[in-house]
């Protein structure tokens, strides 16, 4: 087979726009050239299929969970159509069905059930198969070092095998393998292991283009359980102003100066009881468009919460305002920190700016007057 030596495994992916700016795959990786054809044309339309897979979590080298999971996916049209049925030996039987509108979830152990309408813009609506893969690997390459390992038969699928490696210590998602079909571009398999965690997903059969009644991608609920309405549940935001929103914070809440060259364009507030605290969201806009988002989380016991060790990957740790605090370049800007009893976190969604200046900006913050 015809190789040639790439800087990065993504250039041919750039050339279809899924992976901008990714540069993390080893440079002396050698990578079959039928590869780089097949990622090519990674996004012809996906098939629908049927697919019946395995899970297994492990914590401290021993076996914690098992689960067998079944899914079925109709990709014949712009709205995809998915039931996914899991039977795990910790949480029992859970069935998942979208029939393009609505998502309905039941677990039939703890008897809840819940429900959720979708758009045609919602990930549920927009995530096929091969997008759902280019989009995980642009992410995680913010994060991680990918390595091509060659070509290798899993369960009688010929795939190709790409390993992450994590960037810092302590990451969360740790070192991950991608086991891909090569003509499909599925993943057949996939680990991921970090610390004492490590976890497995295996499919042992996957069948493309089958034939899919509609009663699949719907369930019928027992009527002794109530379904709970998402929807409804989920926390509203509402427009407020600085006086209102130093009101329900209690004291005064940190603001970025009109002298920044940002001009705050909305303030809003959300009550979120299931985690316990109030959100405050600052919005500042430069030239016509949203550039950062100043929040103020707001506990209901006025205690801030401390951070553990823990990372997310691609966070590292800071001192800003003279506090402890973690800031994060990829895949998203942000700076997280707490002070005064609240938690504070700017997105900064400028791409003229970044996380060095938006410290100076934080830096700059006072308290509304």
């Amino acid at each position: 087979m015809k190789k040639r030596i790439l800087a990065i495994f993504t250039a041919a992916l750039i050339t279809v726009s899924l992976f901008q700016g990714c540069s993390s795959l080893k440079k002396d990786t050698i990578i079959p050239g039928e590869v780089i054809n097949k990622a090519m044309n990674a996004y012809e339309k996906p098939k629908s299929y049927y697919s019946e897979a395995k899970m297994e979590v492990y914590e401290n080298s021993k076996l914690n969970e098992t689960a067998t999971i079944k899914e079925w996916a109709d990709n014949s049209s712009n709205k995809l159509r998915r039931r996914y049925e899991s039977n795990s030996n910790i949480s029992g039987k859970t069935i998942s069905t979208n029939d393009g509108n609505k998502v309905l979830v039941y677990m039939e152990k703890s008897k809840t059930a819940m429900s959720m309408k979708i758009d045609s813009n919602s990930l549920e609506n927009n995530n096929d198969y091969k997008s759902m893969l280019m989009k995980q690997l642009s992410i995680i390459s913010k994060t991680h070092d990918l390595t091509y390992k060659g070509e290798e038969n899993t369960n009688g699928f010929k795939t190709y095998h790409l390993y992450a490696k994590p960037k810092q210590k302590n990451s969360i998602l740790g070192d991950v393998n991608y086991w891909i079909d090569e003509d499909s571009w599925f993943v057949v398999k996939n680990t991921s292991e970090s610390s004492n965690m490590k976890t497995a997903m295996e499919y042992t059969k996957i069948k493309f283009s089958p034939k899919l009644d509609s009663s699949v991608f719907t369930q019928n609920i027992p009527s002794d359980v109530k379904v709970e309405d998402i929807d409804s549940s989920t926390p509203k935001e509402n427009k407020i102003d600085m006086k209102q929103a130093e009101k329900i914070a209690g004291k005064p809440i940190l603001t970025l100066k009109e002298t920044s060259g940002y001009k705050l364009k909305s303030v809003t507030y959300m009550d979120a009881p299931g985690v316990k605290h109030k959100e405050i969201n600052q919005t500042y806009e430069k030239n016509g468009a949203d550039q950062l988002i100043l929040t103020t989380i707001v506990p209901y016991d006025n205690k801030a919460v401390e951070n553990d060790d823990t990372k997310i990957d691609g966070e590292k740790d800071i001192t800003v305002r003279g506090k402890k605090g973690m800031s994060m370049e990829e895949p998203i800007k942000t700076i997280s920190w707490s002070e005064d009893g609240f938690n504070y976190n700017l997105l900064i969604q400028d791409p003229t700016l970044n996380v060095d200046n938006g410290k100076k900006l934080v830096e700059s913050l006072q308290y509304y007057k």
